[in-house]
C-alpha cells in the first residue's frame, strides 16, 4: 500500500506526546512490512522541506504562516488543515495513495475531508488519540464558552463523521466521541501501535540502591506530576532513601514548584529531574527503578509510557477510569487509583515499595502482559489489516 500519515507531531523536531510516538511507530513499522509510507508533519521553522527518515518519506510543511500572520489557535487549525489538504492532493496526484491516516486532534483532516467528491476521494481514516471533547469536559481546556472550543469541536466532530473509518487508541476516548458526536461504537475498533518489546525489556542492570519511583513523559500538571511529588514526599519519612525520578521535559515554573514542594517537606534530595531521556536510554532507566507511577488527571490512552515500563518489568500505579487503565490488570500487573487522590496514590506506592516479593512478581506479570497484549508487531498486524479493509472497501465503492 501507498500510505500517507498526517501528524503535526513527528520526532524529533515536533515530538510532544503519544500522537508523535504512534505516528513514528506506524511509519517505520509499516515500511518494514514493505509499504511505501509518507509522513506529512509540521515544520518547526516555517520552511517546507522533504527528506528521508531511514525508509520513511517525510514532508515538513509550514501551514499558512508564510502567507498570513496567524494569531489565534482556531485560525491556525483551519489554515493548517488547508495546507495539509493541498499537500495530500499533491502527493496523490503524483501517484495515487491507497489510504490517508489523520489524528483527530487539531482537525488536521478537516479541509481534506470536506473537499472530497466521488471523483477525487482517497480512502481516509481518523485515529482518536485524546479528543478535545474529552479534555474540555475533564480538565476544563478549552473552556466551553470560547471560540477555541466551538471551532475545535466542530472540526473534530466533522472529521470523525466524514472519515471512511475511525479507530481509537482506547475505548475510553472512543466512548467520549461516541456520546458527543453520534458515532457507532461498533464501527470503531480499539487499535494502537503498542510498544516494541524487543527494545523495551528488563535490562540486566542492578536496581537502584535507593527505592525508586519513576515517571516518564511530559512533566505537566495534567500528567499528575504535582500529585506524584506530594505523594512521594508523604512517604519520604517511611522510606528515608526514597527517590522520585521524573524523566521528561517540563516548563521552568512547574519544575520550580516541584522542587519547592520537596524542600517544603524537608526532602530536597528526593526529587531527580534529569530532563529528556533518549529512547535508546529509556529501557535501562526504567529497569533500574522499582515502580512506575503515572497518575494523570486525564489520559486518552493507551498510555504508551505505562506499557513501556511494564515491558521493562515494572509494576505500575496509574489512574483508574482513563485510557491508560485499559492496559493494566488491577492487582496483577499494577494498581489503579482515583484521579487527583494523593492519599490513594501514596497508599498504592507504599504497598509496592514495602513488599519486594509482590512488587517483583507484579513486574514479571506486567512484562508478560506487554509481550502478549501490547507488543508492537501484533498491534501493527491489526492496524495493517484495518487499513487494507478500508482501502479495499472504499475502492470498490468508488468503482
Amino acid at each position: 500500500m501507498r500510505i500517507a500519515l498526517v501528524s503535526q507531531e513527528y520526532p524529533p523536531e515536533t515530538a510532544k506526546g503519544g500522537i508523535g510516538s504512534q505516528t513514528y511507530a506506524k511509519a517505520h513499522g509499516l515500511v518494514a512490512r514493505g509499504h511505501e509510507v509518507h509522513v506529512i508533519s509540521r515544520s518547526p521553522d516555517r520552511t517546507r522541506r522533504e527528506y528521508r527518515d531511514e525508509q520513511v518519506w517525510v514532508t515538513r510543511i509550514a501551514g499558512f504562516c508564510d502567507r498570513l500572520p496567524v494569531h489565534t489557535l482556531p485560525a491556525d487549525w483551519l489554515t493548517y488543515s488547508a495546507a495539509v489538504a493541498a499537500e495530500v492532493a499533491g502527493l496523490h496526484a503524483r501517484r495515487p495513495l491507497d489510504i490517508v491516516d489523520f489524528p483527530e486532534w487539531g482537525g488536521e483532516g478537516y479541509v481534506h475531508l470536506l473537499n472530497r467528491t466521488p471523483w477525487n476521494s482517497i480512502p481516509s481514516v481518523v485515529q482518536i488519540h485524546g479528543p478535545m471533547i474529552l479534555f474540555a469536559h475533564t480538565i476544563g481546556w478549552p473552556e466551553q464558552d470560547t471560540d477555541i472550543y466551538r471551532v475545535g469541536i466542530e472540526m473534530e466532530g466533522t472529521c470523525l463523521r466524514q472519515a471512511d473509518a475511525v479507530f481509537s487508541s482506547s475505548a475510553y476516548s472512543r466512548d467520549w466521541c461516541v456520546r458527543h458526536y453520534g458515532l457507532d461504537p461498533g464501527r470503531i475498533p480499539v487499535l494502537h501501535t503498542g510498544v516494541d518489546t524487543r527494545v523495551f525489556y528488563p535490562r540486566p542492570v542492578s536496581k537502584e540502591a535507593r527505592p525508586t519511583i519513576v515517571f516518564a513523559g511530559r512533566i505537566t500538571r495534567n500528567k499528575g506530576v504535582d500529585i506524584l511529588v506530594e505523594a512521594a514526599c508523604r512517604l519520604g519519612k517511611e522510606f528515608p532513601m526514597l527517590r522520585l525520578r521524573l524523566l521528561g521535559k517540563g516548563c521552568d515554573d512547574l519544575l520550580r514548584d516541584l522542587r519547592a514542594c520537596a524542600v517544603h517537606h524537608g526532602l530536597p534530595d528526593i526529587l531527580e529531574l534529569p530532563g529528556f531521556v533518549h529512547r535508546s536510554e529509556l529501557p535501562e532507566q526504567l529497569s533500574r527503578a522499582h515502580v512506575f507511577a503515572g497518575p494523570s488527571r486525564c489520559e486518552g490512552g493507551p498510555g504508551l509510557a505505562c506499557l513501556e515500563a511494564m515491558a521493562c518489568g515494572l509494576p505500575v500505579v496509574v489512574t483508574e477510569g482513563t485510557g491508560v487503565a485499559e492496559v493494566v490488570v488491577p492487582g496483577e500487573t499494577g494498581l489503579l487509583v482515583p484521579p487527583g487522590d494523593v492519599d490513594a496514590l501514596a497508599r498504592g506506592l507504599r504497598s509496592l515499595l514495602s513488599d519486594s516479593p509482590t512488587c517483583a512478581a507484579m513486574g514479571r506479570r506486567a512484562r508478560d502482559y506487554a509481550r502478549e497484549q501490547g507488543d508492537s508487531q501484533g498491534c501493527l498486524d491489526r492496524i495493517e489489516a484495518f487499513y487494507a479493509t478500508v482501502a479495499d472497501t472504499s475502492g470498490r465503492e468508488e468503482r
